[in-house]
């Protein structure tokens, strides 16, 4: 069987020339026992402290660059352009993400007949109608900026990560701000998600969701407080925190459906 291992360290490896697509994989460390002998069909690489493989710096970018701070996963999140920072905001509001990072991991493998590198700009872990997704997303602006040889790249990733049982995906920025309803969500929201939830709102919320779950935004933010202003700011800072899913492609108004979440049970298999 095909091994992808992980390393730490960078390191040569001979890729397997036989891998095919659906092929399992198995995913490593790269100085464990059950690595020795075996035939790479990738090298992983992460970084030593668990952060990001590379941070965001320097004169040289086409984009806008920055880190997003997570209140969700508690990470600082380098960006390069509107799709990633994009794609931050959705994970960071997203009741379905459990866990998030940006910049990942660094993967080495054979596309093309030559050695080539990817890194990951976005790996996710979600929860969806129970079950649990692993995603490894490839940003880009539009359709334009995957060129050939990147297709060729995208290709090989994909067999590996599919492989190894997670999802491949390549995101444009339209994919990530849809419409006029879902951007002023995405700002509105996203902008609450330092606010700080007091223990007696929570206290009420805990009653709701055991007592509710299935309610209006109207019904929750009167829930958490009785002025208009501040129990909306409070019901948004609750969406940040996973425990409010809404329909993100709707305008959160008092009408619109939410459900309210028990927290989150799990543990993230993107934590290297």
């Amino acid at each position: 069987m095909n091994t992808i291992a992980q390393s730490r360290t960078d390191g040569f490896y001979q890729p397997s020339p036989t891998l095919v697509e659906g092929q399992a994989l198995r995913l490593v460390h790269s100085d464990s026992v059950e690595a020795e002998g075996v035939r790479f069909a990738a090298i992983m690489h992460v970084a030593s402290d668990g952060g990001p493989i590379r941070t965001i710096v320097g004169g040289g970018h086409a984009h806008f660059i920055g880190e997003e701070p997570s209140q969700k996963t508690g990470l600082s999140n380098p960006y390069e352009g509107p799709t990633e920072h994009a794609l931050i905001v959705e994970s960071e509001i997203s009741a379905a993400v459990l866990d998030f990072r940006t910049q990942a991991f660094r993967m080495r493998l054979l596309a093309g007949g030559a050695i080539r590198e990817w890194i990951c700009d976005h790996l996710r872990f979600l929860r969806i109608d129970g079950v649990d997704v692993v995603e490894a997303i490839e940003c880009k602006p539009n359709l334009s900026f995957l060129d050939a040889e990147a297709r060729i790249v995208q290709r090989a990733v994909r067999t590996v990560l599919e492989g190894m049982g997670w999802r491949h995906r390549i995101l444009y920025l339209r994919d990530i701000i849809g419409g006029g309803e879902r951007q002023l969500n995405f700002g509105e929201i996203f902008a609450r998600r330092t606010k700080h939830v007091p223990n007696d709102a929570l206290d009420r919320f805990e009653r709701m969701c055991a007592s509710t779950p299935v309610a209006t935004f109207r019904d929750l933010r009167l829930a958490l407080h009785d002025d208009r202003l501040e129990g909306t700011a409070l019901a948004q800072a609750m969406i940040c925190a996973g425990r409010v899913e809404v329909n993100l492609d709707r305008y959160l108004f008092d009408p619109m459906p939410v459900r309210l979440l028990p927290p989150a049970d799990f543990h993230s298999p993107i934590r290297f």
